[in-house]
């Protein structure tokens, strides 16, 4: 036999055919072949068979790279393939074989140009790329941010096949993303959902896109089918839906879903929540049922928004005692420049429970700010015509006797 068959014979007795990409690790460095010696104790035997012509050493350090890459030592396993493929002295398989492998590696340890590089020669040298080289070119071409580039291979592998693996529909996704296409990202997102409905952040990613599209009717479809199969399961998801809901007129929906979502513990009970709830009641003409959110909101908030709303809300209502109850709990939170807008309408609290002397103190500390001055004083005139009406009253009741 000749010497140099002689070696790959030797060699190949120990590996099974080079895989294009080693998913089993070695149990142990000390793996033996079937004469009890170790397969590398082997090949360095081998290797020291003097001297060896291009061919026997490209095939050393082939095998040498696929022994190492079994036992999971990645960066020594690509220094072997490469040495291997620099001999320029595999056959032409050998070498498809091995540029492929060698540009997996190359990915897996982040270098990335030399791994562009590599399976741009794989390409240029397959008659029948197949799916996963097109994934594996466009996921190296997305590490490199070219993402221009990067979309038609990555479109060929999810087209190649009806059933293409997540991962490679998920990578089409995120360079969509990337190139802003978000129609396509719409459509890749459909995609994922039909492929794993259970995994809820596609369904909220798509609800997104589609809400960044002016699609919300389709957002909300999409977040409502999400809630249904429970998938909705933290506060950010819920708090989501209800928003998309109120844009899109459905406030009592809203409402429920967080009232819902505070009574199960899913919505965290905070001034927005309660907030954002009442907002929705109050968008439904729920008034009543806003009173009490509203109020929760007001408690929880660091200012006196929430609270001025619920005073003028009383007011309208004409229960001045509660209406009088959140103005003064506003003003104790109140900015500078809110307090002069809420003197005003405790003075209107007390004006309506008839408590004309505590209205003008209120309304005369309203005076003091410029903004609401007009309708402080105006009310003041007011009180001036009631005090000398009320004090006609008498005289006219005695008159009339």
């Amino acid at each position: 036999m000749p010497r140099r068959l002689a070696v790959l014979a030797a060699v190949g007795a120990l590996l099974a055919p080079a895989p294009a990409f080693a998913k089993e690790k070695a149990k142990d460095d000390d793996e033996k072949t079937g004469t009890g010696v170790s397969k590398p104790a082997i090949v360095d035997k081998l290797a020291k068979r003097g001297r060896m012509d291009p061919p026997d050493r490209a095939q050393i350090h082939r095998f040498r790279g696929y022994i190492l890459l079994n036992k999971g030592k990645i960066e020594p396993a690509a220094a072997e393939l490469r040495k291997s493929l620099d001999q320029k002295a595999l056959d032409a398989a050998s070498a498809q074989l091995t540029t492929y492998s060698l540009a997996q590696l190359y990915t897996q340890l982040g270098q990335y140009d030399e791994a562009a590089s590599l399976i741009d020669a794989w390409f240029a040298a397959a008659e029948d790329p197949k799916a996963d080289a097109y994934y594996l070119k466009a996921m190296i071409l997305v590490q490199q941010e070219k993402f221009e580039q990067a979309l038609a291979p990555a479109r060929s592998a999810v087209d190649m096949t009806p059933q293409p693996r997540e991962s490679w529909v998920q990578l089409l996704a995120a360079v969509y993303i990337q190139l802003r296409d978000y129609p396509n990202v719409a459509a890749t997102l459909e995609r994922l959902v039909a492929m794993s409905p259970g995994k809820k952040q596609y369904w909220t990613q798509l609800a997104a896109v589609q809400h960044h599209l002016e699609r919300a009717d389709r957002a909300v479809a999409t977040l409502k089918l999400a809630g249904q199969a429970a998938l909705l399961e933290d506060d950010r998801e819920q708090r989501q839906l209800a928003r998309l809901l109120f844009l899109r007129e459905l406030p009592f929906e809203c409402a429920q879903l967080l009232e819902q979502g505070l009574a199960e513990g899913v919505v965290a009970p905070d001034a927005d929540a309660y907030r954002l709830m009442s907002s929705c009641y109050l968008a439904a003409r729920e008034s009543e049922k806003a009173m009490e959110p509203l109020a929760k909101a007001a408690e929880l908030s660091p200012d006196a928004d929430m609270y001025v709303l619920m005073g003028q809300l009383l007011l309208q209502k004409e229960r001045y005692a509660p209406a009088l109850d959140a103005l003064r709990k506003g003003l104790a939170k109140a900015k500078a420049e809110q307090r002069g807008s809420l003197h005003l309408l405790v003075g209107v609290a007390q004006l309506g429970s008839d408590r004309l002397e505590d209205a003008e103190r209120a309304f005369r500390a309203a005076q003091l700010d410029a903004k609401v001055r007009p309708a402080a004083e105006s009310y003041l005139k007011y009180l001036e015509a009631q005090r000398a009406l009320r004090s006609q009253q008498p005289i006219q009741t005695a008159s009339n006797r």
